[in-house]
């Protein structure tokens, strides 16, 4: 195994992103405009002046649109892919496991019910930086709404549920000396306080069409490579209300011997850890985000 292909989540959104390749590359406009012509909705307006960016039903296929068009501009291959949380759909998509269209028509629908799947106010997410997951689940072990929803790096872990509890959370790490930055979400994605949420969607999922892919892919869920195209409808449902097992998959890739990283999104979120985490060694990382960065690495 010696190239992976990474696609990023929701909080990896900028105003602009992908305009500049829109205005230049006709592989990048031609899937853009697919997508667009997909949805009941302006991407264009979305990824370029950052218009219904703070709703989910918007961000999601934004970021999905501008991840799958710049994978097909930049024109590689990879022995395995993987993608964080709504990333999982772009790489399925990568793959083959589902066509652009569907892809775009599932997150735009999985934004909407994730953002309404919990009453406005009554819940928070929280970055916790600097300790293991064996010492923030230490620290849940006192609170019966409050779960890991994202194990992002061996020491960057997000925690979701109950308000006040988050809110009780941030003081004790705060008072300990751990930094925990509360995080502007509309619920408590990777929780049980979706299930009836991933219940709705699971529906939905059902009806999508998706084929074996044409290479190793991973589960966000549970973290090792899909078996058969049949698994998707309950794993990418049971992804949205539980921990999404980042770490674990980057680790598993690392193992078997991965020596170029490639992200492919508008931020370098996922390559600024696997840096973190591989410094010195000697493995390839890049970002290829925006016009340049794809220029840089086609001619590298």
């Amino acid at each position: 195994m010696k190239r992976a292909i990474l696609f990023p989540g929701q909080g990896a959104q900028e105003v602009g992103m992908g305009k500049d390749l829109y205005e230049s590359n006709s592989t990048y406009k031609e899937v853009f405009d697919a997508i667009n012509q997909g949805l009941d909705l302006s991407l264009k307006e979305s990824c370029f002046e950052g218009t219904n960016m703070d709703k989910s039903e918007y961000v999601q296929p934004a970021i999905y649109a501008h991840s799958i068009a710049l994978f097909k501009a930049l024109s590689i291959s990879a022995d395995v892919y993987a993608g964080l949380s709504l990333g999982e759909y772009t790489a399925m998509t990568a793959t083959n496991m589902q066509d652009i269209v569907q892809g775009a028509q599932l997150v735009n629908k999985r934004g909407y019910i994730m953002d309404n799947a919990v009453e406005k106010g009554i819940s928070k997410m929280m970055s916790v930086l600097g300790i293991d997951i064996s010492q923030v689940e230490n620290s849940l072990k006192d609170y019966d709404n409050v779960w890991v929803a994202n194990h992002l790096s061996e020491s960057n872990i997000v925690v979701a549920g109950d308000k006040t509890s988050i809110e009780e959370l941030q003081n004790k790490f705060t008072q300990e000396g751990i930094k925990a930055i509360l995080l502007n979400t509309s619920g408590p994605f990777h929780t049980p306080m979706l299930d009836e949420a991933a219940n709705k969607f699971i529906e939905l999922l059902n009806k999508a069409k998706f084929k074996e892919p044409n290479a190793i892919i991973y589960s966000n869920y549970s973290k090792v490579p899909y078996e058969n195209a049949s698994q998707a409808p309950e794993l990418l449902s049971k992804q949205m209300s539980n921990r999404v097992r980042w770490h674990e998959i980057m680790e598993d890739l690392i193992s078997q011997g991965v020596i170029e990283f490639v992200e492919i999104g508008p931020s370098m979120v996922l390559s600024k850890m696997l840096k973190r985490r591989l410094k010195g060694q000697d493995v390839k990382i890049s970002s290829v985000r925006n016009l340049k960065t794809l220029e840089k690495y086609l001619n590298k």
